[in-house]
């Protein structure tokens, strides 16, 4: 594989120490002959991905550390976010608490900006996962939200008790036959569990479609993530549960959100 000029500048920007604007403004900082660069160039050769060589992944401008036991958070999910701040303002009355349920958290990501741009909001994220759970704390402690932000080692919903105004989550969706045909960054790096959707991809998701209602509040809402081709089973599935449910597109006008109102 090439690597991109891109990924040259941030391997070199981390072997450095220094941020991406210091080495775009003073090019000759670049020395290829640098022992910490090459060491990092030849672990992405073998398709790690950037983000693990570094420790962090840049996600709706904050700095979110990762680990090979959390999946890298991804462009799609920051519009899942964006989504969910828009629907939190909307509905949100002034000086009211919101509560939200982060299904899957891995890193913390989707929580951690929550309530980085929502000051009333208090979100519990919860995975299965003891690494990723230690992660998503990391993050939350270096981004001082740790007071709204808790995280607990849960499967989906089973080790909540409280109701909630929304539901969010970004699950596995990608068909167990069909994760040997991803890149070789993803399959052969990423965790399979925050990946595997399962036969058709839908396992968990209808878990959580058919849970949901459950653990939230009178008009509380579900919103989530899924994959290409899922829309029609997923729609059909939410409306045995929801009184209204929507499919959103992502930015490429594929269909990616679910959004139940119970």
């Amino acid at each position: 594989m090439n690597l991109s000029l891109f990924e040259k500048e941030i391997l070199m920007c981390h072997a450095l120490g220094i941020d991406h604007t210091r080495l775009i403004s003073h090019p000759e900082l670049f020395d290829k002959k640098n022992t910490k660069y090459l060491s990092y160039k030849k672990r992405r050769l073998k398709h790690e991905p950037v983000a693990y060589i570094t420790g962090f992944q840049p996600f709706m401008g904050l700095k979110i550390f990762v680990g090979r036991s959390v999946l890298i958070p991804r462009p799609e999910t920051e519009e899942l976010v964006e989504k969910a701040i828009d629907i939190i303002k909307q509905n949100t009355v002034h000086g009211k608490r919101y509560t939200v349920h982060d299904i899957g958290t891995g890193s913390g990501a989707i929580a951690i900006v929550l309530t980085k741009n929502l000051p009333n909001i208090k979100v519990i994220g919860i995975d299965s996962s003891p690494k990723a759970i230690k992660i998503a704390k990391k993050n939350a402690k270096y981004h001082k939200v740790s007071k709204r932000c808790k995280f607990v080692i849960g499967d989906l919903l089973d080790t909540i008790n409280i109701k909630a105004d929304m539901i969010i989550s970004n699950p596995p969706y990608i068909p167990t036959d069909q994760i040997k045909n991803l890149m070789p960054d993803v399959k052969d790096w990423e965790p399979h569990s925050a990946l595997n959707g399962g036969r058709d991809g839908l396992k968990y998701i209808k878990e959580i479609i058919k849970t949901a209602p459950k653990y939230l509040k009178k008009e509380g809402v579900l919103l989530l993530e899924f994959g290409i081709n899922q829309s029609k089973e997923i729609k059909k599935a939410a409306g045995n549960y929801f009184s209204k449910v929507n499919i959103l597109n992502d930015l490429s006008e594929k269909e990616r959100f679910l959004i139940g109102t119970s």
